[in-house]
């Protein structure tokens, strides 16, 4: 029986999904569980499966469309069996297996397939199809094999082509829904491209010419003085990959629609630094070769944390749609930084895990993260994240909560200092918590019993296991 092939639910609230290549083409045979397609969530990139075993047929989504979600673009069925309202459609391509990317021919506009491939890296590749370049025209800088540096130096310079109007893909986008003519847009980007906020300020400026004139007595005020700004030839707008893009809108609305407030704790390492040296080096011990994971300090954390937010569960709540919602699991979020922006993999069952698991799931997960490697299970369902930036030397900062989660706890470096200790000064190995918390789920109380539990838990790190 033929089975239908639908954009995927990835994420909350997703109305549209990107489909960013075909990994079979069209009239290939596939089996279930074989890697389908590359759609682009809110988060990141994922591979689907395809759902039943036959030929892949009526595909009707072409590569780089954003489609809604629960649409038919394609069908799994057997070569000859009749597909119900199934139209024709031109065969997508297939991305090879080796890193290179199917490319327009010159002189067609960016989207159009060709047969034609360049030796492309993966991350160049998502950039070039984001923007809808021809990578052949694409020059590498070093060797033969384009690199990013090699297409944001092509997009710094990039002019365009005679007739075509340079813009951003967003800026041609909200023009076509506000009814401007792209044409008669000034441009403030590269070479006069025209940018999103210029077409803002275009669809702002009937708006602007409603206002009344001003008064004989507001026109006999005196100017005022006119504003230098920099022209646009000193200024280069940055590409950004679409990761970055909306790493930007998720934390601009987490910033402006949760009401943050800020908690910090400075906590005794001491007992901290020994525990974890007394568990690594049984880790070890017990290791038959070379293999074993290091524990981290993230790791002894995260386990920490568990403990906390079981003994906490106000903490490990979440707001979604006006209610306070309750998370009976502990699924502890890792920042982790990547190449095109931020990710948030998730350790699931943390408070279940021993030290060596939450180790050995920490360190599957960054690297995979590092690798472009994660799946959409890997990034949903946390109910808690930690920021740890102690690696690079920072000793405090504040985060912004990642929704619909309630707290974010900001972790800085293990530093030697000189504290009060007995009415006589000590150096002592200090670490500054910050704990960002959602006021709509939490008061300024329940945020601090849980950070006082989780300093006291840090300084006696044998309580957890009482």
């Amino acid at each position: 029986m033929a089975k239908e092939v639908y954009m995927p639910v990835l994420g909350m609230n997703q109305d549209t999904g990107t489909l960013l290549r075909w990994l079979k083409r069209e009239g290939d045979a596939v089996q279930k569980g074989d890697p389908l397609m590359e759609v682009a969530t809110d988060k990141t990139d994922v591979e689907i499966e395809a759902p039943a075993s036959g030929v892949l047929r009526a595909v009707s989504a072409a590569e780089g469309e954003e489609v809604p979600v629960g649409k038919v673009i394609a069908w799994i069925a057997a070569p000859d069996e009749a597909i119900p309202g199934a139209k024709p459609a031109t065969p997508a391509p297939a991305a090879p297996a080796n890193p290179t990317l199917p490319l327009p021919q010159g002189g067609r506009e960016p989207g159009s397939s060709s047969t034609a491939a360049a030796n492309i890296s993966p991350v160049a590749a998502r950039m070039v199809a984001e923007h809808g370049l021809d990578a052949q025209q694409i020059k590498p800088a070093t060797g033969s094999r384009i690199q990013k540096e090699d297409v944001l130096a092509y997009l710094a310079g990039q002019t365009a082509p005679a007739g075509r109007i340079l813009a951003s893909p967003k800026a041609r986008r909200l023009a076509q829904e506000a009814g401007l003519d792209l044409a008669a847009l000034p441009g403030s980007g590269p070479d006069g491209a025209v940018l999103a906020a210029d077409v803002a300020t275009a669809a702002a400026a009937p708006v602007a010419s409603a206002i009344p004139a001003p008064t004989p007595a507001a026109a006999a005020a005196p100017a005022a003085p006119p504003v230098t700004t920099q022209t646009a030839a000193t200024q280069t707008a940055v590409p950004m990959s679409r990761m970055w893009k909306i790493m930007a809108e998720r934390l601009t609305q987490s910033w402006t629609s949760i009401p943050h407030f800020f908690l910090a704790r400075e906590v005794d390492a001491t007992a901290f630094k020994a525990w974890h040296s007394r568990a690594q080096s049984r880790s070890q011990s017990r290791s038959q070769s070379h293999s074993q994971t290091k524990l981290t300090y993230t790791d002894l954390l995260v386990k920490l944390v568990s403990v906390a937010l079981r003994a906490h569960p106000r903490v490990n709540a979440a707001w979604v749609d006006g209610q306070i919602i309750a998370n009976t699991d502990i699924h502890v979020g890792l920042a982790v930084a990547v190449e095109d922006g931020l990710l948030v993999p998730v350790i699931r069952h943390s408070d279940r895990l021993g030290l060596g698991e939450l180790a050995a799931a920490r360190a599957d997960l960054v690297s995979r993260a590092q690798a472009g490697k994660l799946a959409a299970p890997d990034l949903q369902g946390g109910t808690f994240t930690i920021s740890n930036l102690g690696m690079f030397g920072i000793d405090q900062f504040s985060a912004i909560i990642n929704p619909p989660q309630a707290a974010i706890l900001a972790v800085g470096r293990i530093a030697d200092r000189i504290v009060a200790l007995d009415g006589a000064p000590a150096v002592r190995p200090m670490l500054t918590l910050n704990l960002s918390a959602d006021h709509r789920v939490l008061d300024g109380a329940r945020a601090a019993r849980f950070l006082d539990h989780l300093a006291a838990l840090i300084e006696d790190p044998l309580a957890a296991l009482e």
